[in-house]
């Protein structure tokens, strides 16, 4: 019967292995023409578009997966064409290849696919290559995808314009194997029928000649085996019979032995149990007090790094105190084993407490809870104000707690609890809540200390929060100081102004320890320039040339008249703000408005070579702006400009309502060019006309009797030359 299996199975693999083969060469050769297909269609579509309208072209890969889907072999076969990066550029799916992001259109990645059998082929190609460069040449390759077995073909495509893609074959197994699988099954059947005629007729016949022989070996087995109780019976030819008489009266004598030793057995047996019962309590006894010591200790170590930990937590310095929470909570959950762990802060009056932070450890997740109050819960907000931790084996059986049982115990599933109140400034500010779920538990002193431990950093937190929150105040307050002292005057007189006020600090500093020689005599030559030591702070500076412009606007004052004091303020800062723009837009510096003029000046407080230019530019920039701006009667404004160069002495004088101003014959001069001027130009100085005649058009005029100055020549501003 052996030999017959074997040569069964022999033929049968044969007929198994052989109709394998012919599975993998009809697939093989069937894959392989699909992807000729493919890269003959590439060839031909992509041969006949522009090169750099190939890849990235709506109409191009919907042609592409059009002719995939039309080879569509099967209800599971796959058939797409990737890029290197995994850029789907075609598919025989009705998926869509492209996808909008940010209103633009982009290639679905392969690996990014919703559909199942493409998206798993790309993963087990990565999976076997790395990555899809590593391919070099066409593979035909059998794998398990999904549970089902698949052939997947993959093949290199590039032309000459550079283009280097996959064209991916799968093709389910299931497609091939139809008929082989049904030839070979018959085969197998076949087999198996001629087999099992073979066996059974020789176990007939080895039947009949074996039994009573099996039959006396199983009986010795039996025996062999505790089953002392055996017997056969006397059958078959007589020697078997006289063998199996035999048997049977050995059996007796064997049975009657085993009872005698199992008596014996048992007794030992008992006193055995005995001891070894003994040994156990003692065993067990000694295990339980190894266990809590070596949890003591890893609990200590555990905690003490923990604690470590968090004082080195930057946030707590800081004062940012719900980062110092949120670390708390979690730390305390992860270091205590416990499921949740929250901080709950009293009001002033200690009659409400409202949770800040609620980590819960099977979800990770930081939370804030609900609100508790003394009316609500008249008992529990006693039990707080009289003690400091409270440790709770099971809260069932726990008076004080029976208030929270059913609104915030079961809905969570707490057993056990640990509360600790923590302090800032020596009174009670809040707890923290320990609640353990699943089985009761017993907290054990050293977790006692941890939790206090806790709470002291939650203190220090706080305190630290506080304390930031006073720094920053001051800071904010500073800085509007600051702002608006730099919304009146330059950046660089207010640091000289700075300069002003610690030298007065220095002197009042040095008058106090000049009798004990602790400072020493000798005073800043530059701090002392700057103060009067009467009057208040003097910052001032002379400048070799400035640039300065009067603007005026013509025959405003009749419009005055004839609006709103509201309409003309706003009227008037709508056009003062656009000129503001120009002189932050060309650096140049604001000195004030008086009515409707408006007075700036280039190079200063910071000198500058182009200072005529800047102002030449604002002034041209200022006629333009104003035509934006109408009369009532529907007439735009008009602008008198005046512009001189020279020296000038600029600064701050005085102890109050500090202004940045300008003083000296060139701003007289200037102020005479406004007011001398013609409506709508720009008159500039002889002085100005030199530093601008290279770049700009200026007219000359005729000469004009300037009041101090005499005849003076002048020039109207027309605008920048022409390159």
């Amino acid at each position: 019967m052996i030999q017959i299996c074997l040569a069964t199975g022999v033929v049968g693999l044969f007929t198994f292995h052989n109709g394998q083969q012919r599975v993998n060469a009809i697939a093989e050769s069937l894959s392989g023409e699909i992807g000729e297909r493919i890269s003959t269609e590439l060839n031909h579509h992509l041969h006949l578009l522009p090169q750099n309208n190939q890849v990235n072209n709506q109409a191009n890969v919907d042609v592409i997966s059009i002719f995939l889907r039309g080879l569509k072999y099967g209800n599971n076969g796959r058939f797409f064409v990737i890029e290197r990066s995994g850029l789907i550029v075609g598919s025989s799916t009705s998926e869509s290849n492209l996808l909008l992001v940010d209103g633009k259109p982009q290639r679905l990645n392969i690996l990014d696919s919703k559909d199942a059998l493409s998206q798993t082929t790309a993963k087990y190609l990565l999976k076997m290559y790395g990555r899809f460069d590593a391919i070099q040449r066409s593979e035909h390759i059998e794998a398990i995808l999904g549970g089902e077995e698949y052939f997947i073909r993959v093949q290199n495509w590039q032309d000459d314009s550079g283009l280097d893609w996959l064209i991916i074959i799968v093709v389910p197994a299931s497609q091939f194997t139809g008929s082989a699988q049904n030839y070979t099954q018959t085969m197998i059947l076949m087999c198996w029928a001629v087999l099992a005629i073979a066996i059974l007729i020789g176990m007939i016949t080895a039947r009949s000649i074996s039994t009573p022989l099996r039959k006396l070996s199983e009986a010795s087995q039996a025996i062999t085996n505790g089953k002392i109780d055996t017997r056969v019976k006397l059958e078959g030819t007589s020697e078997i019979k006289m063998l199996s008489e035999s048997f049977n009266m050995m059996a007796e004598m064997i049975t009657n032995s085993f009872l005698n030793l199992e008596r014996a057995n048992q007794e030992l047996e008992l006193r055995v149990q005995e001891r070894t019962h003994e040994l156990n309590a003692s065993k067990a006894s000694l295990q339980r007090t190894n266990f809590l010591l070596s949890r003591r200790e890893s609990l200590l170590l555990k905690q003490q790094d923990v604690l470590f930990s968090l004082t080195k937590d930057k946030s707590i310095n800081r004062g940012n105190f719900i980062d110092v929470v949120q670390n708390i909570t979690r730390t305390g959950s992860h270091a205590l084993n416990v499921e949740r762990v929250s901080i709950w802060l009293f009001d002033k009056t200690q009659t409400l407490l409202l949770c800040l932070d609620l980590y819960i450890k099977s979800t990770n997740t930081h939370t804030e809870a609900d609100f508790l109050t003394s009316q609500n819960y008249p008992k529990f907000f006693a039990i707080l104000r009289s003690r400091h931790v409270i440790a709770v084996e099971d809260v069932q059986e726990e008076e004080c707690l029976q208030e929270l049982i059913d609104s915030h115990f079961k809905p969570s599933g707490t057993v056990s609890l640990l509360i600790k109140s923590f302090e800032v400034d020596g009174q009670v500010t809040g707890i923290m809540l320990f609640e353990h779920t699943d089985v009761e538990r017993l907290w054990l002193p050293e977790e006692d200390s941890f939790a206090s431990s806790l709470a002291d950093l939650l203190s220090l937190g706080m305190e630290s929060q506080e304390r930031h929150r006073a720094e920053e105040k001051l800071r904010i307050e500073q800085m509007k100081s600051e702002r608006l002292l730099l919304n009146v005057l330059p950046q660089e007189i207010v640091e000289r102004l700075k300069l002003s006020q610690s030298k007065a600090v220095a002197n009042k500093v040095s008058e106090t320890y000049s009798n004990q020689m602790l400072l020493d005599q000798t005073i800043d030559p530059m701090l002392d320039n700057l103060d009067n030591g009467v009057n208040g702070a003097i910052v001032a500076d002379a400048f070799d040339e400035v640039t300065v412009l009067f603007a005026d606007i013509v025959n405003f004052t009749e419009y005055a008249a004839a609006i709103s004091a509201s309409d003309l303020v706003n009227c008037l800062n709508d056009i003062f703000s656009e000129f503001d723009r120009l002189v932050d837009l060309y650096d140049l510096e604001k000195i004030k408005t008086i009515g409707d003029a408006y007075m700036a000046v280039g190079g200063l407080p910071v000198p500058s070579k182009d200072h005529a230019e800047a102002i030449a530019e604002m002034a041209l920039e200022m006629q333009l702006s104003i035509q934006k701006f109408k009369r009532l009667d529907g007439s735009p404004f008009l602008l008198r400009i005046g512009i001189h160069t020279g020296q000038a002495i600029a600064g701050v004088i005085g102890t109050k309502k500090f202004i940045y101003d300008l003083w000296g014959d060139t701003v007289n001069v200037a102020s005479r060019m406004e007011s001398h001027g013609v409506a709508g130009c720009i008159q500039v100085t002889e002085a100005t006309y030199q530093l601008l005649k290279n770049k700009y058009q200026l007219e000359q005029r005729k000469a004009i009797n300037i009041k101090g100055k005499g005849e003076m020549i002048t020039y109207i501003l027309k605008g920048r030359t022409e390159i």
